[in-house]
């Protein structure tokens, strides 16, 4: 929560550097973040408020990460596709964008969505998102070859990415399918810890970003 918090808080106080840029909707995500995590802990923990009224699900929060997962892939790859000059991947991430949104769809028929995380759809839209990220960081170190790209926001942001979405797909599906293993290897240490590194990655690049100019194609 405290890494959630201060992206937030760095977001909002760095905004005059990419305000005109296409991350400008950037602090509204984190805020969402930010407030699915605080209901979700409230569902999980307080009795007196629940979302799924069956007495084996009362404490159950999955459907909040199942909406923000939707969310998140959208705006990553509408964020993506417009940094991307190469038409292939253009493509790539489009048409992907509407499997990924067709595998939600399906995967209704296969998982609960109350209850359970929608785990075709989180392994579609991670190798989507992953591909973008890729195809993102190729662009900018070809074309900034003499200088690394550290000073660039959506450099650090891809890293997390990069690095957040090659294990949730993972330890999604090890959680819904192999609880036993799950639980046995206490794998949410984990996942915790890949939280982490994500928001310690767009931490970083807040901190030390200058202001942002990106050509959008």
């Amino acid at each position: 929560m405290l890494l959630y918090s201060l992206a937030l808080i760095l977001s909002v106080t760095k905004y005059q550097l990419y305000y005109d840029t296409i991350l400008k909707y950037l602090p509204i995500l984190l805020a969402y973040t930010l407030l699915s995590e605080l209901l979700g802990i409230i569902i999980r923990d307080v009795e007196e408020i629940q979302i799924i009224y069956k007495q084996d699900f009362y404490n159950y929060n999955t459907i909040i990460f199942n909406i923000f997962d939707i969310i998140f892939f959208l705006y990553f790859f509408y964020v993506y596709y417009h940094l991307i000059n190469n038409s292939f991947s253009k493509k790539v991430i489009k048409y992907g964008a509407w499997v990924f949104l067709a595998t939600c769809i399906c995967n209704l028929f296969f998982q609960n969505f109350y209850v359970e995380p929608q785990n075709y759809a989180i392994i579609i839209g991670a190798l989507i998102l992953l591909y973008a990220v890729l195809a993102y960081l190729h662009k900018i170190f070809k074309e900034e070859r003499k200088t690394l790209p550290h000073r660039n926001l959506l450099f650090w942001i891809s890293l997390g990415i990069l690095f957040f979405y090659t294990w949730y797909p993972v330890s999604m599906y090890i959680l819904t399918f192999y609880y036993d293993i799950y639980s046995e290897y206490n794998l949410s240490v984990f996942h915790y810890a890949t939280i982490g590194v994500f928001y310690s990655c767009i931490i970083t690049g807040f901190i030390l970003m200058k202001r942002l100019r990106i050509s959008i194609d």
